[in-house]
């Protein structure tokens, strides 16, 4: 079950963001990223049937275009978790667009993007880096709401 963070749930979604195990494919948040998208109501938690909960911050980047800053999926999870969040993009938030950015080796999920409809539109080099030092490449993709089957 897809539903809003709400204040309460902060320690839990930092404690999500920093997991040892998302710290290879997500950057850790900014000082009071967290906070901001809770109160903007774009911080999400996934409750499915298993024991790990997922979480995804969408943010803005005009009107109606989103991005996914970061997500966490647990494992299995990955298909109705971003099928939930992409339903709330192009639904109660009357989306046209979403895009994110993905490292270039994480295949898994590329596969889920690409399985739910997202395009390669292009590639960074060397855009991030990771904690142990390393660059790594990162695809730029999108999904426009016309493109989404839910």
């Amino acid at each position: 079950m897809l539903r809003r963070a709400r204040i309460s749930d902060l320690p839990r979604v930092d404690a999500l963001w920093r997991a040892r195990e998302n710290a290879p494919w997500i950057e850790p948040p900014e000082e009071g990223e967290i906070e901001a998208a809770i109160a903007q109501s774009f911080c999400y938690l996934w409750e499915g049937p298993g024991p790990q909960p997922g979480f995804a911050v969408l943010m803005t980047w005009v009107p109606r275009v989103f991005g996914l800053s970061a997500i966490a999926c647990p494992p299995g999870q990955g298909t109705p978790f971003l099928k939930a969040v992409l339903a709330e993009v192009f639904g109660p938030l009357n989306g046209h667009r979403i895009g994110l950015d993905v490292t270039a080796d994480n295949a898994r999920a590329i596969a889920l993007y690409e399985k739910l409809g997202f395009r390669r539109e292009g590639l960074i080099r060397e855009c991030w880096q990771r904690p142990d030092g390393d660059w790594s490449d990162c695809y730029l993709m999108g999904l426009l709401g016309r493109e989404w089957a839910p």
